[in-house]
């Protein structure tokens, strides 16, 4: 997989090199001068990970920081901050709006890779093992492992809400009804009270914190994702 990482700063030298540094170690590197160009880049493809700078011209590192992680289809991206050595205060804003880490300029690359892929590992386990990752928004599930994640950070589900949450992402929209979802659950779960999904989907949505957005009761009907 060509992890893509998108690079935004205003220097113009330190872009360059950044560019050089992580085409050398295998990734595909898009890089912006401005928060509205890197908007635009992330709209058209979104990237793997981001590497922002907090100081830019036309809008801050922490606005957009904020936007990114307030919106659905972009919160899951993991977005390390650039910081200068007196920006303290900016760097405990940047984390308290769902930054994943920084680092400190100027800095070494080879600190850089190492925070880059461990952020990487620890939002999307690597592995030559799944063969499968369906993802809702902020939500992503292996289905070969049945590890389900929401906005970087695994979910401990049951069996059942696993099973439920894999069916309702695979209908892409579709309106699942209780008895189909009973259904689904097969061995996982065997009361014939079709009512003991809305049990197991409660609780699956408490997990998913904000994710949890993503479930819709259609009244009368059942549950769909929203895509």
């Amino acid at each position: 997989m060509n992890t893509k990482i998108l690079v935004v700063d205003d220097q113009k030298d330190l872009l360059e090199l950044l560019d050089m540094a992580l085409s050398q170690e295998g990734y595909s590197v898009q890089t912006a001068a401005t928060g509205s160009d890197a908007l635009a880049m992330i709209a058209a493809q979104k990237p793997d990970l981001i590497l922002l700078d907090i100081i830019l011209g036309d809008i801050s590192g922490i606005k957009l920081t904020t936007q990114l992680k307030h919106e659905a289809e972009t919160s899951h991206i993991p977005i390390i901050l650039l910081t200068a050595k007196d920006s303290e205060t900016d760097v405990v804003v940047g984390l308290s709006v769902g930054a994943d880490d920084y680092i400190t300029k100027p800095f070494s690359t080879k600190i850089l890779l190492a925070r880059i892929d461990a952020l990487l590992r620890r939002a999307c386990p690597a592995s030559s093992e799944i063969k499968e990752i369906l993802q809702a928004g902020p939500v992503r599930v292996f289905p070969s492992r049945r590890q389900a994640f929401a906005e970087g950070e695994p979910v401990d589900l049951t069996p059942a809400e696993f099973t439920i949450l894999l069916s309702l992402i695979k209908a892409a929209g579709e309106i699942l009804s209780r008895e189909q979802l009973r259904i689904e659950l097969g061995s996982v779960d065997q009361s014939p009270n079709e009512r003991i999904v809305d049990v197991h989907v409660a609780a699956m949505r408490k997990k998913l914190g904000n994710a949890r957005k993503i479930i819709k009761t259609v009244h009368g009907k059942g549950y769909r994702i929203v895509l």
